[in-house]
């Protein structure tokens, strides 16, 4: 076992932080200090036992050892503040941001985790949309991390000002319309987003669309302005085919075009299509009447509309 000294202004995330380069080395300093609580005044002097070579992040415990740095915050929160809910969501900001904001309506309690100094923010969710913005209080290193507390749902959630570089959802989430625009976030987390009818995505910069599959609710996708290989833009056509049951019919917005030509797919000597292209995707989608019954696929690219027609 290691033996750790607090020096002064130091408190128990610092000491964690230092030891295991994570705030989550808490857990470790509690079981071995049955002492210790959350509550416990430090001081300069005082001893800690911690298990040796536990490491969480050891980028981060090596950069303080080598630069002789001791995190010493008092009394002040930014590293850790405790909610009675679930933790929903987090968002990574880069270190640079100084301010974030979102609007979100729909009903239920949520607790905003600002990742600065500022304690937690409660918010009592209406039917009407509400704005908030946040002005950060400290400076960071690495990447802020902004977090969402609560048991809610949401009507309408714009995180666009959030500008995140991630995010994370940590359990499902209701939420019936949805903004992210001109973020370059990875789209791995939408298909926690349950109910999701209308998303606007407007000038992503995504490698993949793969995720958008699994959301089978949408009736509204706004990709106008991505920033996107064509490929990508294929691929993920051809798997909304490949994909095509207990899904909504969609209207989606392009501006640009996949490849090839607008036509039916040839087929192979069991007269299943062999669908080459985004475009021949988009002609299976739009000329299936089983996949139009209760409402037709529609896009509009470039200004052109593409779509089920019952005299095809």
């Amino acid at each position: 076992m290691g033996k750790y000294t607090i020096t002064s202004g130091q408190n128990l995330y610092d000491a964690a932080l230092y030891i295991y380069g994570s705030i989550e080395g808490i857990t470790d300093l509690l079981v071995n200090n049955p002492w210790l609580s959350m509550s416990t005044s430090l001081h300069p002097g005082i001893e800690l036992i911690y298990t040796d070579d536990y490491l969480i992040d050891a980028d981060v415990a090596a950069y303080y050892r080598q630069r002789g740095i001791s995190p010493a915050n008092g009394e002040r929160n930014v590293y850790f503040k405790e909610s009675s809910y679930l933790r929903i969501a987090q968002f990574h900001l880069p270190a640079q941001a100084s301010c974030a904001g979102f609007s979100v309506s729909g009903s239920g309690i949520m607790e905003i985790d600002w990742g600065d100094n500022t304690p937690l923010q409660r918010l009592a969710l209406s039917s009407t949309p509400e704005r908030q913005n946040h002005f950060f209080d400290n400076k960071v290193r690495d990447n802020r991390v902004v977090r969402l507390y609560g048991d809610f749902k949401l009507r309408q959630a714009d995180f666009t000002a959030l500008n995140p570089s991630s995010v994370y959802f940590l359990h499902p989430v209701s939420a019936e319309e949805v903004a992210l625009r001109g973020c370059d976030a990875p789209l791995d987390f939408l298909p926690l987003i349950e109910g999701m009818y209308w998303l606007d995505l407007t000038k992503v910069k995504a490698a993949s669309l793969q995720p958008l599959v699994k959301c089978r609710d949408l009736m509204h996708l706004d990709l106008s302005g991505v920033d996107i290989l064509r490929e990508t833009l294929d691929e993920w056509l051809i798997a909304l085919v490949g994909e095509h049951y207990s899904r909504r019919s969609c209207e989606v917005l392009l501006t640009e075009y996949p490849s090839d030509d607008y036509r039916e797919p040839p087929r192979n000597e069991t007269q299943d299509y062999i669908i080459a292209s985004g475009m021949e995707a988009i002609w299976l989608l739009t000329h299936e009447p089983s996949w139009n019954e209760g409402g037709a696929w529609r896009f509009d690219i470039c200004g052109r509309i593409y779509t089920y027609e019952e005299n095809d």
